[in-house]
């Protein structure tokens, strides 16, 4: 483990604490997003909450330590009692949600297999949504259709030909499990480049959500992502010439992206994870973003294994989330719904 890494997540645990939470709380005035273009009128349309849930093997250890696909390919408790968790709060509170899969789940055996296969066709009875998620180097399910492996995280690692035949593959081994045809994507990491978006295009996706706007990460290994030069905050359709040109609108994917805010120099994702910080987030797009002449779409981001500690039982974040559905829940206009359905 790193040193940058220990001392993440020894803030995080802090910040989760009660007294590191009221910290949070009393700081909260200084939550902005730059780049925000407020609305000079009256808001009269809906403010959408998409919650997307990057859906994978892992699980939250006794530590609370994040066991990531990666570490750990084969803990499918992160698909089906995450899933189950996720699934048992946002039907409480009649949310729906976008679950992005990774393939991964189906080189699962026996039992975990069947019970993966369960919760998945109970989201897409109860009106949720299955998108697709590319993780090509802890993707084994992914990696066996091709009969190749993979030592990346990022599309920049990977030629256009590798990346159309990832992303196909990816979709037909969900429609060839549980019969469905994803046409909502998020690459893993947030690491999508051009070459990704003109397969998508091929494939027939309709909606990306991998924009983190304002944020890059990982530049010197190979989970790198980079949305620096991105300050939109409203959907666009994504350019087939350079992904993070807002501008070009030159296909017909559109990218919906994950809501991004500043915080005291650093630049944080809506996330349950950042705890307190995200019922501020929500409560400075709900009174900037301009929702004059359409909705405007909040994407909130998170796991399925931060659903899930090892035996299964519900995280912390599962309570932070529930502490968000009942504050949000309050405001006038706040609807909740897929990406598909969003847009």
């Amino acid at each position: 483990m790193s040193i940058a890494y220990y001392l993440k997540i020894k803030t995080y645990r802090f910040f989760n604490t009660i007294l590191g939470e009221s910290i949070l709380k009393s700081l909260s005035s200084f939550v902005y997003v730059k780049g925000l273009k407020r609305a000079n009128a009256k808001n009269e349309f809906p403010f959408i909450i998409s919650i997307t849930i990057d859906t994978e093997s892992g699980y939250v250890d006794k530590n609370d330590y994040r066991i990531w696909q990666k570490l750990k390919p084969d803990a499918y408790i992160g698909y089906y009692k995450g899933i189950e968790n996720w699934r048992k709060l946002l039907n409480k509170h009649n949310a729906k949600a976008t679950f992005f899969l990774s393939a991964n789940c189906f080189t699962a055996k026996a039992g975990d297999y069947n019970k993966i296969i369960k919760q998945l066709k109970l989201l897409v009875k109860e009106g949720h949504e299955i998108g697709l998620h590319m993780h090509p180097d802890s993707d084994f399910a992914l990696q066996q259709a091709l009969n190749k492996k993979f030592d990346a995280t990022s599309a920049k690692f990977y030629s256009y030909v590798e990346i159309e035949k990832i992303i196909k593959t990816g979709k037909n081994l969900i429609k060839k499990h549980i019969g469905i045809n994803p046409i909502s994507f998020r690459w893993g990491n947030w690491a999508l480049n051009t070459d990704a978006v003109k397969a998508l295009q091929k494939n027939g996706f309709k909606i990306d959500s991998s924009a983190t706007p304002g944020i890059r990460g990982h530049q010197n290994d190979k989970m790198a992502y980079d949305w620096g030069k991105v300050n939109e905050h409203y959907p666009w359709k994504l350019s087939n010439a350079d992904y993070q040109n807002t501008k070009h609108q030159n296909t017909s994917i559109i990218e919906i992206p994950i809501a991004t805010f500043n915080f005291l120099g650093f630049n944080l994702r809506a996330d349950p994870a950042n705890s307190a910080l995200l019922q501020a987030c929500f409560d400075y797009y709900y009174k900037n973003a301009d929702r004059t002449k359409k909705p405007f779409v909040f994407v909130v981001i998170s796991h399925s294994i931060e659903a899930t500690h090892e035996d299964g039982s519900k995280t912390k974040v599962i309570g932070v989330m529930e502490e968000f559905l009942n504050y949000v829940k309050k405001f006038k206009g706040v609807k909740f719904s897929t990406l598909n359905k969003a847009i």
